[in-house]
C-alpha cells in the first residue's frame, strides 16, 4: 500500500471545479500548487522536497497539488511563465513563489503547517 501513496502524494487539478473544491472549499487545509505549463509538467527539482515533507508531516492537514495554469482560470495568470509558480493556500488566503528556491518554499510549508523547522529537523 505504501508505494501507491508515494505515486498519489500529489493531486491533478484538471478544471475549475476541481479547483473550487479542492482549494476554495476546504477550510482548514494547507495546499500546495504546482503551476507549470502544459509542456512542461510539474516541477521535478522540487518533487522530492515535497514528498519528503508529505511522509514526514502527513498526519497534519496538507495537502499537495499540481494544476495545468492553462486549464483553470484561477491559474491563467502563469500562463507563458516560464519558471515554475507555487501558490499556498489556507483558509482561502494565497502566498506564491516564483521559481524553484527551496528554502523559501520549506519555510513557508512549516510556516503553513506551524512547525519549527529546527524541531522537525531534530526528529
Amino acid at each position: 500500500r505504501e508505494p501507491a501513496r508515494a505515486m498519489s502524494f500529489q493531486t491533478a487539478l484538471t478544471d475549475d471545479a476541481s479547483w473550487k473544491l479542492e482549494i476554495m472549499e476546504t477550510p482548514g487545509m494547507f495546499q500546495i500548487i504546482d503551476v507549470h505549463q502544459s509542456w512542461t509538467g510539474p516541477c521535478k527539482a522540487i518533487q522530492s522536497t515535497f514528498k519528503k515533507i508529505f511522509f514526514e508531516h502527513g498526519d497534519k492537514p496538507i495537502k499537495f497539488f499540481t494544476a495545468d495554469a492553462s486549464k483553470i482560470d484561477a491559474a491563467k495568470d502563469y500562463v507563458g511563465s516560464c519558471e515554475p509558480v507555487f501558490l499556498f493556500y489556507k483558509d482561502g488566503k494565497k502566498k506564491e513563489v516564483r521559481g524553484v528556491d527551496a528554502p523559501t518554499i520549506v519555510k513557508m510549508i512549516y510556516d503553513g503547517l506551524g512547525v519549527d523547522p529546527n524541531a522537525a529537523a531534530a526528529e
